[in-house]
């Protein structure tokens, strides 16, 4: 349903996604992990056509065969929505301050043909139910301020499925949640990944909201494929230094008394990247050639791409 092919994405002379290649089938999600700075967010926005202009992206991203980065905006606004949609991490931000929420559901449904105003408003009520909101037809005339984090929330998945894309897009949708509503948010997304059969990318740094949800688990860092496979397989057995790094630093036990393994030094500028692996400087088994080449793919129970998979515990 949607092949990203050798997707590269740079910033002048600046590389800030080396050339990354996944694929996903409908009914299936593929997580998308690492760090701040790791890849994910602007790996989305290409996919959406939403890259800021200074940026140039290179590879192909076909959705059902159609390649998103030959399409002009026309053709482009046209698919948003229609076809592929995403729900933003903060909604406060992405939502529109001024018009309400059922206005903001019935949009996209007129705007894209598919029903009248007079429809387009009842679906809103239903969606908007269907989101698990209160008091739906209440809900549909309030602002976006009137609602609380986890209500907004709500809102943007109800707008973003409202046409029934093949390809949805969550960046972090859980991220400012508390615990409660996000275990409320994700049983959500999965009943309607069921229910519809679209195909779902979820970006996170939180490796247990990934095994939630994901069937398959792409690691980035520095713009680049650590790792990727089978979500409880790469999680169970990580073969990559950086994806054991961060697993060994998810806290355990009682936080006062168990000490945390964070991975060591930072995430470097973009610009100060090696032209091997990116996590050559953070890496306790990275050598030369780490620095100096990007290591293949070596294809296991889940595909890894370091020079030294066997070298040791890495972070």
């Amino acid at each position: 349903m949607l092949v990203v092919d050798n997707l590269g994405i740079s910033l002048g002379q600046t590389r800030a996604l080396r050339p990354l290649s996944f694929s996903l089938d409908a009914g299936e999600t593929l997580g998308i992990v690492g760090e701040s700075g790791s890849g994910k967010s602007i790996t989305a926005l290409a996919i959406m056509g939403l890259l800021p202009e200074v940026m140039q992206a290179s590879g192909s991203i076909l959705l059902k065969g159609e390649n998103l980065l030959a399409l002009d905006e026309s053709s482009l606004c046209a698919l948003r929505g229609r076809r592929m949609a995403m729900i933003f991490q903060e909604p406060m931000t992405a939502l529109n301050p001024v018009m309400t929420i059922g206005r903001q559901i019935a949009e996209g449904l007129v705007l894209h043909g598919l029903m009248t105003s007079e429809a387009a408003a009842s679906e809103a009520v239903r969606l908007i139910e269907r989101v698990g909101l209160p008091e739906p037809e209440l809900r549909a005339h309030s602002y976006p301020h009137e609602l609380s984090g986890g209500q907004r929330q709500r809102a943007m998945i109800a707008m973003a499925i409202s046409c029934r894309p093949a390809l949805l897009i969550a960046d972090e949708p859980t991220s400012a949640l508390d615990v409660t509503v996000q275990a409320e948010i994700l049983a959500l997304l999965r009943e309607i990944r069921e229910e519809t059969g679209m195909g779902m990318l979820f970006i996170s740094h939180d490796l247990a909201v990934i095994s939630k949800l994901a069937n398959r688990t792409l690691v980035l860092y520095g713009g680049a494929a650590m790792e990727m496979g089978e979500t409880q397989a790469l999680l169970a057995a990580p073969r990559h230094p950086y994806t054991r790094g961060l697993i060994a630093a998810i806290p355990r036990g009682n936080a006062h008394t168990t000490p945390l393994r964070p991975i060591r030094g930072h995430v470097p500028e973009l610009h100060g990247l090696p032209d091997g692996c990116p996590f050559h400087g953070r890496c306790l088994t990275g050598t030369d050639l780490c620095r100096r080449s990007s290591p293949a793919p070596d294809v296991a129970s889940t595909t890894a791409w370091c020079h030294h998979l066997d070298g040791g515990q890495g972070a």
